[in-house]
């Protein structure tokens, strides 16, 4: 009560309680959280948060056995992940992904994987094993919100892959939460250019990204696969603008890419053109290949021929570009 007796915040048993149902969901005390949320609803069902709250304990209670039972490390690492997936379908269709009591079980379940993976790697011996493991528990890490940890366990992983477009994009993001933004926009853009397909952007929050999802979806609503436009939107508005030197055999390698890539194009028929992903995959090399006779080995005529041909493919997304920057 304050002095004019009025209640407040602080006296309102409902908001205590829900808040109590969040922290036991936190701490993966399910059966309790239901015990819980289920005196709440006796007092008032429709309170804000309680349907979320029940929801939630009772999808992640009806599996605390199984996580119980299995052997320690990576099978319950990896049925945990397993789960949280269809947890995630399930909170969309009941749309509870915003809901506090989704984000209280995410940090209990990412945490409680991240345990095992640990448990997992220690006792792993072989290699191949080891990334998938060290690639998973970064993940965890970086959706914990513990960027440092998440850098540390994803740059040990890639010690022995540099090429995986997936850890590539998780470093990108963990960089990029620390304040070192040229670094991870450069672990973006690399990403995007091993392989869109193999990203996942569920875990991918920062604000790069996001702005990009959000220019992709208005300005190509009907893609195939919105990943595979990111870059080349990345490029045309100067938000992925981190570059960093490429070799003579990367050089070569892109090279022989849009070869086959061009020729694959010609002989695609038009209405398969569309569902497939040539064309953003085709100006994505031909930006890196941009970038390098600009910024690296400087060729004017090979500059004119890429944005001839850009113009040609979409003359929508690269006219404004070439525009503003004349390309000397």
């Amino acid at each position: 009560m304050d002095r004019n007796g009025q209640l407040t915040f602080g006296d309102d048993p409902l908001l205590i309680g829900i808040n109590e149902v969040y922290q036991l969901l936190e701490e993966g005390n399910f059966s309790e959280a239901i015990k819980k949320v289920d005196n709440l609803m006796n007092i008032n069902p429709d309170y804000p948060g309680l349907a979320e709250g029940y929801r939630t304990a009772k999808f992640w209670a009806n599996r605390a056995n199984e996580i119980e039972s299995l052997v320690k490390g990576k099978q319950t690492a990896d049925f945990l992940m397993r789960e949280w997936e269809d947890f995630k379908t399930y909170s969309a269709n009941n749309k509870m992904i915003d809901s506090a009591a989704y984000h209280s079980a995410m940090k209990f379940i990412f945490f409680k994987a991240s345990e095992h993976y640990k448990i997992a790697f220690k006792e792993q011996e072989s290699t191949t094993d080891n990334f998938d493991l060290l690639l998973n528990l970064g993940m965890c890490f970086l959706i914990l919100e513990e960027y440092k940890a998440s850098i540390e366990t994803l740059e040990y992983a890639r010690s022995s892959n540099r090429n995986n477009a997936r850890l590539s994009s998780l470093l990108g993001e963990a960089y990029f939460h620390i304040n070192e933004i040229t670094r991870g926009l450069l672990f973006f853009k690399e990403a995007f250019f091993i392989n869109p397909s193999e990203i996942d952007l569920a875990p991918l929050k920062s604000k790069p990204i996001e702005e990009l999802i959000k220019i992709v979806k208005e300005h190509k609503p009907d893609v195939h696969d919105i990943r595979e436009w990111l870059p080349v939107f990345g490029f045309t508005r100067d938000i992925f603008y981190a570059r960093r030197n490429l070799n003579s055999e990367q050089i070569e390698s892109i090279k022989r890419e849009i070869y086959t890539l061009e020729k694959n194009l010609h002989v695609l028929p038009k209405e398969k053109v569309s569902e497939s992903n040539i064309v953003p995959r085709l100006m994505n090399k031909y930006i890196w290949m941009m970038d390098y006779f600009r910024f690296q080995n400087y060729d004017y005529e090979s500059i004119n021929e890429i944005k001839n041909r850009l113009l040609q493919m979409d003359k929508s997304i690269f006219e404004g570009y070439f525009k503003e920057h004349e390309l000397k």
